[in-house]
């Protein structure tokens, strides 16, 4: 049974180790990967941004570009409108830049004039024109444009694919002609690079988190590893505590079969020695005075030798102790030490009513008579009060004398003296004390007297 105990307790001890451990781990890991993807999608929100207003500063220089290069024959008073408007429009087709970059013109009620990836669409009027999602798109260009320059966010389709992607224009008008003129730039360059960034976070975060749990499996591995060596070294030490308390309870039982042969020898046995030899008188006396007399003596040998015998039974086991409870057990006691000794003995308590476990009654009664036989032996003390009293939630016993006291080197090196009887008994006392869950404790001055002191919780007993 102590070797399971010691066993759960590791268990219990590794669990409350690896538990916080594990807990604290995954509050940690939690609380990172929440931060990780706030941080990652405020990266990714500014990244966007940044290389949005990047390409809207793109744009606009390059419309600003095209306007600059077809500036002089817009301006040019020598060539008719429609001369100079040929010329812009060649002007504007030819313009590209990058692998798709190109420039569209339309009048401001909605004529296609510069197309140069859909030359179908020219000279037909687009002023109704909407992309997917039902935004009149030209009309918001012709807008902008009309106010100033701006821009405009739509779906269209990009030459070199066939599904419509996010577009951005910019677009400024030619107020002499009612002509806008814009260019766009397709955005999906921008979804790839935030793409591939929170990919490259993603893949950090798993880096991160797998350090995280190999740190954790290694702390894990560490404590089991610590608790399998604690298992050992509290299996040793409880072997080592089993066999010392095996010795005490071989000493203890040996100290008292020898008090009791003692007292059976120099008491019970030297009665009834003097009362056989009474007895072998009463045959060699022929005077018949003489016999009544050997023979009273032999009768009072014996009355003596059944009381010592009843004395010693009651040490070993009261009986009122089993018939009327612990009070009256003590009473017994103290009421035969107080017809033998010199003893002035006082016993008060306020426990009447309270039940007590028949292991806990045994106990205190033994600690009482144990600590009375110290007392009487040892302490050389004029009198001794014993107190059992409630004390809230706590039965308190106390047991003082106005002895010699203890030597303090004695009562704190909590070694069995074999000399000392009473160190040994103080032993016991706290070993029994201690295994009904209670605490035991001894003050002690030189010359003033000592005090054993017992507290037990009421819910225990």
């Amino acid at each position: 049974m102590g070797f399971v105990s010691n066993r759960r307790l590791t268990i219990n001890i590794i669990l409350l180790s690896i538990v916080p451990l594990i807990v604290v781990v995954v509050i940690v890991a939690g609380i990172l990967f929440s931060q990780a993807k706030q941080l990652v999608e405020d990266q990714v929100q500014l990244t966007r941004s940044n290389i949005l207003a990047a390409k809207k500063q793109e744009l606009k220089q390059y419309v600003e570009m095209a306007v600059k290069s077809i500036e002089p024959y817009y301006l040019d008073e020598s060539l008719s409108t429609e001369q100079a408007q040929q010329i812009v429009a060649e002007k504007l087709s030819q313009l590209t830049y990058g692998s798709d970059g190109y420039f569209f013109a339309y009048t401001w009620d909605g004529d296609a004039l510069v197309l140069p990836y859909q030359p179908e669409r020219i000279g037909r009027n687009w002023w109704e024109v909407e992309d997917v999602r039902g935004k009149k798109l030209l009309q918001e260009l012709i807008r902008v444009g009309r106010e100033g320059g701006g821009f405009v966010d739509y779906l269209w389709h990009k030459p070199s694919m066939k599904e419509p992607l996010p577009k951005l224009s910019y677009a400024v008008s030619l107020d002499k002609w009612q002509w806008m003129v814009g260019t766009g730039v397709y955005l999906d360059d921008i979804e790839r690079q935030v793409s591939h960034m929170e990919n490259g976070y993603d893949q950090n975060v798993g880096k991160t988190s797998s350090a995280l749990f190999v740190v954790m499996f290694l702390s894990v591995s560490v404590i089991a590893a610590l608790g399998a060596s604690l298992n050992l070294n509290v299996r040793r030490l409880a072997n080592e505590q089993l066999s010392v308390l095996n010795q005490q309870i071989i000493d203890s039982q040996e100290n008292e079969r020898q008090r009791v042969s003692r007292e059976l020898h120099d008491g019970v046995n030297q009665l009834l020695v003097a009362a056989k030899y009474r007895l072998d008188n009463v045959d060699k006396e022929q005077n018949q005075d003489e016999k009544t007399k050997e023979l009273n003596a032999s009768k009072n040998a014996m009355e003596q030798a059944i009381v010592e015998l009843r004395r010693i039974s009651r040490d070993l086991r009261p009986p009122q102790l089993d018939d009327l409870g612990l009070v009256a057990g003590i009473e017994a006691y103290i009421n035969d030490l107080r017809q033998r000794t010199q003893l002035e003995l006082v016993f008060e308590h306020d426990i009447d009513g309270v039940e007590m476990l028949p292991e806990v009654e045994t106990t205190l009664y033994r600690v009482v008579q144990e600590s009375l036989h110290n007392v009487e032996k040892h302490a050389n003390a004029q009198g001794v009060d014993v107190i059992m009293q409630r004390e809230g939630r706590l039965l308190i016993l106390t047991i003082s004398d106005d002895g010699v006291g203890i030597p303090a080197k004695q009562l704190k090196s909590g070694k069995h003296n074999p000399a000392t009887l009473e160190h040994m008994g103080l032993q016991n006392m706290k070993e029994r004390i201690q295994a009904i869950g209670g605490t035991f404790t001894v003050s002690s001055t030189q010359g003033e007297g000592t005090e054993v002191r017992v507290s037990l919780n009421m819910e225990l007993i």
